[in-house]
């Protein structure tokens, strides 16, 4: 079996978020691929998915991270009114980015808020914190839909080598306690072992799919590091010859409430608005976004224009 091999469809992780469809998202969806298809830079749909970065506190140290990591956290309020604005469209909102999300102890709340509206939740940790065993108890009975665990190695030589300040005891500890607790009662959260494709850990990457597999890991799945190789796309030199699907069907708000238009490429000012200034709709029908949704603008755009994906 080819451990390396990149699934083939992206779309499929997605799935499970379909039981929060309804008619009217499904619809609005639909036709953001259209606008896209087409090109259109107004756009009369909303956000089909929602990233908040719950937080942007972090303590691992992660070799290629490259943006501050700081005791800042999204207040809840304004989590709510985005929910309100744009739940009827919702199939999804992400609760994390460049901070690790459960350093928010308010964690559990933001995750119930958007169960309670039929929005799916799915979170990346990579476990290596200290929590009581009831917070890991209360995480898999939150209505949490996806919990990411990042674990990029199953000996301390090679875990460390890229999660620098991390703890793989804590880690494996935290994900066998969530484990037990799934069993428990008897939970329908998916949780899914993401190991980073890294030169240093290939002969470790077979046990720690088939340790997912014993533990009783929902899947297992192994992806590209990204931000070197994104570092390098100016030296490719290769423009960009289409427009970019995520500004018609996400909204990305950092813990400064400050809009993104991508959650891919971080060494470039890719900042389209911020929502302390600006509301929603004039950010989102804003000229900063029309640059990255038009087929020609988006080749002046620093950071859009020799982007690849």
């Amino acid at each position: 079996m080819n451990y390396q091999k990149i699934p083939k469809s992206h779309w499929s992780r997605y799935l499970s978020f379909i039981k929060y469809a309804s008619l009217k998202k499904i619809l609005n969806f639909i036709k953001s691929l259209y606008f896209w298809k087409i090109g259109r830079e107004f756009v009369t749909t909303k956000p089909s998915f929602l990233k908040v970065e719950i937080s942007r506190k972090c303590t691992i140290n992660c070799l290629y991270c490259c943006d501050k990591r700081e005791d800042v956290f999204y207040p809840f309020e304004l989590y709510r009114k985005l929910i309100e604005k744009l739940k009827d469209n919702l199939f999804l909102v992400s609760l994390y980015d460049i901070g690790e999300p459960l350093q928010n102890t308010d964690v559990l709340k933001y995750i119930k808020y958007a169960n309670e509206n039929r929005i799916g939740t799915i979170i990346s940790s990579t476990l290596s914190i200290e929590k009581e065993d009831i917070f890991w108890e209360n995480i898999v009975t939150s209505g949490l839909t996806k919990l990411i665990v990042a674990i990029d190695g199953v000996t301390d030589k090679i875990y460390n080598k890229y999660r620098r300040n991390g703890n793989l005891e804590l880690a494996m500890s935290n994900l066998t306690k969530i484990l037990t607790y799934k069993k428990i009662h008897r939970s329908k959260l998916i949780i899914e072992w993401q190991m980073l494709n890294l030169p240093w850990n290939i002969q470790e990457q077979k046990s720690a799919k088939k340790l997912a597999t014993q533990m009783g890991c929902n899947t297992f799945r192994l992806i590209k590091e990204a931000n070197s190789q994104r570092l390098n796309y100016k030296k490719l030199n290769k423009l960009r010859k289409r427009n970019c699907l995520l500004p018609y069907i996400i909204l990305i708000v950092t813990a400064y409430n400050k809009v993104r238009p991508c959650y891919k490429i971080y060494n470039e000012p890719m900042e389209i608005g911020n929502l302390d200034y600006s509301s929603f709709d004039e950010i989102w029908n804003g000229k900063e976004i029309y640059k990255i949704r038009n087929k020609k603008k988006i080749q002046k755009r620093n950071g859009c224009k020799t982007c690849i994906e």
